[in-house]
């Protein structure tokens, strides 16, 4: 691991909570980053159907798979709440959580690209429809970003046990420390990001 700052003897290191506490920070900014980020489909969907002028908010039938939407918002609500519980435990019980978390995030992401094949519908079928395949194809592509931040984490804590010891860091504060506080950013942010998933599942599928 790189160190954040410069090292020498005349250099006070840094104090060794201000890793895990930058790591802290970066998964809560990282959530208000994303949050603006779908605030443009947010926007977009409420101002092209309450300004429906051509009432073309949908043309013809624009009806997507209620069954398939409903179990990829579920793989990807299962996965946060596993994961984001197994935060709250010691490092080692994370590893099998995050598994799962990542094996879960996965399948829904194949399985929202599953249903496009079998929609009768195309994204120039009205605003709705647009909206419907901007919002859910780059959420899918998004969340695998949040899978590989959750696979870091694994990867690691499977080194650590195949090990059986944690290494040294160039910065004051431990590996484990560290990891604690990988698992624990990482797993706000993915519980975050699928909060976001389930407000498009109600939008998109429910309201609509």
């Amino acid at each position: 691991m790189e160190a954040s700052a410069p090292t020498a003897n005349h250099i006070q290191p840094e104090p060794p909570e201000w890793q895990p506490r930058a790591i802290w920070v970066g998964g809560r900014l990282l959530c208000g980053a994303i949050s603006f980020f779908f605030a443009s489909f947010l926007f977009a969907y409420f101002y092209l159907r309450a300004l429906d002028l051509s009432h073309k908010w949908t043309i013809g039938v624009v009806q997507p798979d209620g069954g398939i939407g409903l179990a990829v918002a579920a793989l990807f609500l299962f996965s946060a709440v596993i994961y984001r519980l197994a935060a709250r435990r010691p490092a080692g019980d994370s590893m099998a959580a995050g598994m799962i978390a990542v094996l879960m995030g996965v399948a829904a992401v194949v399985l929202q690209f599953v249903e496009y094949t079998v929609l009768d519908f195309g994204a120039s079928q009205g605003g709705y429809a647009a909206v419907f395949f901007g919002w859910t194809a780059t959420y899918a592509i998004v969340a695998l970003m949040g899978l590989y931040w959750i696979e870091v984490q694994v990867a690691s804590l499977w080194r650590v046990r195949r090990e059986g010891k944690m290494r040294e860091t160039e910065v004051p504060t431990s590996e484990s420390a560290l990891l604690l506080a990988g698992i624990e950013a990482s797993s706000f942010y993915w519980a975050f990001f699928v909060a976001i998933g389930v407000l498009a599942y109600i939008l998109l599928y429910l309201v609509a």
